[in-house]
Formats: C-alpha cells, sequence, structure tokens
C-alpha cells in the first residue's frame, strides 16, 4: 500500500473512533440542545380579585327562589266589650213660670225642677229663636239632677217687650230676673250658660250676680265700657267654659270668642269645634253629641 494512501486511512479511522468515543477530557464543552420557550398563555383575572380592566361578566338569569309565605299580620286582640254603668236618671217636673224685671216687664220661661242644688239658667240667641232652642237639653239636665231654666228674653215668645237702655243693660237686667227667680226658689249656686246673643247676656249679667260657672257659646264680651276686664266679675274665680266653631259665619265671632276667652280669669276651657255651626246650632251638627258631653262634663265638675 501507498504510504499516501495509508496515511489517509488511518486519519479516517482515527476520526470514526473519536466521534464513538464520549470525552472525558476536561476541556470537552457541551453544548445544550436548544430549547423553544412556551408562548405566554393569557392569565385569567380570578373572580374573587376584581381588577380596575376586568371586563364584567354578565349575570346569568337564575331562578327567583320560592318565597316562605310570611307568617299571618298580628291582629289586635278587641277589649272585651264593657257596658257602661249607666247614671242613675232623677225625676223632674215642668212648670211654665214667669217672673218680672227690674223695670216690670214680665219674662215667661220653663222650669225643669231637679232634686240637686245646682241651677241652671239657658239663655237663648236673637233672630228667629227663643227659649225653645235650649228645652231638649234642659230636660237632659234635669234628669241628671240639675234644675234648669229656660226663658225668652223680652220681645220675644210670650214675654212683655220694652226698655230704653243699651242692650248690654237690658240683657243683664234680664238674666238677672232669671236668677233672681231661681234664689226665690232656693236655689244658691247657679250656672249661666248662654249662646251668642244669650251668652252676651250671661257675660254682662256676671258683673252684677254671684255665679259658680259661666259658659259661653259663640257669644261675645260686653259692649258696655264698664264692663270690659273680667277680673271685675263678681265672682272672677269661677268655672268658665268658652266654646266656638272654627269657622262660625258671623263676623269676627271666632275671633271675638278667642279674645273674650285670652281676658278672661282662670280656671277656664276653650274649645273650638271644627265646621260653621253658630251657638245652639252645634246641637244638630255633626258634633252635637260631642257639645252636650262637653256641656255636661263642665256641669258634673261644678257638682263635683
Amino acid at each position: 500500500m501507498k504510504p499516501r494512501l495509508l496515511q489517509i486511512l488511518m486519519i479516517l479511522t482515527l476520526v470514526v473512533l473519536t466521534g464513538c468515543t464520549t470525552p472525558s477530557s476536561p476541556d470537552a464543552t457541551l453544548i445544550p440542545p436548544t430549547t423553544t420557550s412556551p408562548p405566554p398563555t393569557e392569565t385569567r383575572v380570578s373572580a374573587a380579585t376584581p381588577t380596575a380592566t376586568a371586563t364584567p361578566i354578565p349575570p346569568t338569569e337564575t331562578s327567583i327562589p320560592t318565597a316562605t309565605p310570611l307568617p299571618p299580620t298580628a291582629t289586635a286582640t278587641p277589649l272585651p266589650t264593657v257596658t257602661p254603668t249607666p247614671v242613675p236618671t232623677v225625676e223632674y217636673s215642668t212648670e211654665t213660670v214667669s217672673f218680672a224685671t227690674e223695670d216690670d216687664l214680665k219674662l215667661v220661661g220653663n222650669l225643669f225642677l231637679s232634686e240637686g242644688d245646682t241651677a241652671v239658667v239657658l239663655t237663648h240667641m236673637a233672630g228667629e229663636n227663643d227659649q225653645q232652642n235650649w228645652v231638649p237639653f234642659a230636660k237632659k239636665i234635669a234628669n241628671k239632677g240639675f234644675t234648669a231654666l229656660t226663658f225668652d228674653f223680652r220681645c220675644y215668645g210670650q214675654s212683655d217687650c220694652g226698655g230704653s237702655e243699651s242692650g248690654d243693660i237690658l240683657l243683664s237686667r234680664d238674666v238677672g230676673a232669671a236668677i233672681g227667680f231661681l234664689r226665690e226658689q232656693g236655689f244658691q249656686r247657679i250656672v249661666c250658660i248662654g249662646a251668642s246673643m244669650g251668652g252676651r247676656g250671661c257675660v254682662n249679667v256676671a258683673f252684677d250676680e254671684e255665679l259658680v260657672g259661666l259658659v259661653i257659646v259663640s257669644g261675645t264680651g260686653s259692649y258696655h265700657p264698664d264692663r270690659q276686664n273680667l277680673q271685675d266679675f263678681v265672682s272672677p274665680g269661677m268655672a268658665k267654659l268658652f266654646i266656638v266653631s272654627e269657622n262660625d259665619p258671623t263676623v269676627d265671632r271666632t275671633l271675638e270668642m278667642t279674645r273674650l276667652y285670652e281676658s278672661a280669669p282662670e280656671p277656664k276651657i276653650f274649645k273650638i269645634f271644627p265646621g260653621t255651626a253658630h251657638g245652639t246650632e252645634l246641637f244638630s251638627s255633626q258634633y252635637g253629641q260631642g257639645f252636650r258631653e262637653m256641656l255636661l262634663d263642665f256641669l258634673e265638675g261644678i257638682r263635683s
């Protein structure tokens, strides 16, 4: 074999042997295999950690749970029906009477004589009115033990007509004559209850007569210049009740009653009923029962 050929064979043999043997030489350098990074995956926002950029997921339709029925609403237990003990009624007598005024005019009235020691004078309104406006109430209180006296003012009903003095003086004379008549019957505890003109009459007589009670319904104070201060009543400390409707149609009557009440000394009560009823018209109004009860309660308070 030629030396050149032999040399080539020896080189090839060496190359082959070298490729098949794992190098142990410290100088050998291993080349790591090439690796490919995986593509970035989409990061999902946890539902438990909301972020500002998270797109809200529309809510899915959920079925409405079946409502648990509420327990029945509790109803108030009605109070046991209590039948009120009726107030004992008393017998009374009725008599047509007449008495004279200071200026010798005859006034005609009706006396409902009962067994109690308190008497009530009931004075009527002006216009187409007379003592009959008070008769049903007079019977009612007589049945409760209060003597009642209704009468017609001068120039009303069967009473005489006359007199030239001012209206306030004449009113005082007429009511004074009625009170004088009751004193002759033995009554010293007297209440004056008046409606409208009759209320003004009761105010005027309170400057002349001692009373245990005064009730003014839709009335006014006295127009007499010497009878403006209610502290000058003969009995300024008597019980006083003032009643008027909220929209009394008589000009300024509600306001006048308010002022009258405010000027009165204690003890006193003021009651304003809704509506427009004037004076004894309250009896036939929708507030008639409350009106009667207020008057009765006032009288019972005086008696007790």
